[in-house]
């Protein structure tokens, strides 16, 4: 996808996520932070610059479902989002947005999963990699607060450190991204440790 299809996919998702999200503040945390994190740990990932499209609408629209409750709210972002074309992306790639976006909360992806399964294995393993960076990025904004100033994640052997810089002390969303850590460190075999700063 060339630069402008890709701003203009990023401005649809964005105009979506603001009429469908009751908190796009945290949608647009989150997605700073889940870019922040693709970006610093691209030797880990090694996906590409179409991938870190995938993620960036994914992250912004990922609680547009919210309208539907709060319980299965992810599934309903998910079926939203099939729902939308947008600019530059073929069909597949709209159902692994999707994907990555059902897939930020909830049980991990299952090859019995609607959606899911209809992907080709190697998307669904570009989908279990961008929502295990997705799943962190939302964690570190558990309290809503966008209490992450910035992330520095390093890669040293089999861990990652995800160091973050907090004004205030927000345990509870770091607790929150460790435990949703769980898939990433099942999607990348390494230990996941985060701190704040």
């Amino acid at each position: 996808m060339n630069t402008r299809k890709s701003g203009e996919c990023i401005r649809e998702a964005e105009t979506f996520a603001a009429v469908h999200d009751p908190d796009p503040a945290h949608a647009c945390q989150v997605c700073r932070n889940a870019l922040a994190l693709f970006d610093q740990l691209r030797d880990l990932h090694g996906l590409g610059p179409g991938d870190r499209v995938l993620l960036h609408a994914a992250a912004l629209m990922h609680d547009t479902g919210y309208g539907t409750g709060a319980a299965k709210h992810n599934k309903a972002s998910r079926d939203l989002i099939l729902g939308q074309k947008l600019t530059g992306l073929s069909i597949r790639e709209l159902m692994m947005i999707a994907c990555i976006a059902r897939y930020h909360t909830g049980p991990e992806p299952d090859p019995d999963h609607k959606v899911y399964r209809d992907l080709k294995p190697r998307e669904q393993e570009r989908v279990l990699r961008l929502a295990a960076i997705l799943r962190i990025a939302d964690g570190l904004d558990r309290s809503h607060a966008q209490s992450a100033e910035t992330i520095h994640a390093d890669q040293d052997g089999a861990a990652v450190l995800i160091r973050v810089v907090q004004p205030a002390a927000y345990p509870d969303d770091i607790a929150a991204a460790l435990r949703k850590g769980r898939l990433f460190e099942k999607a990348f075999g390494v230990i996941l440790k985060i701190i704040a700063e």
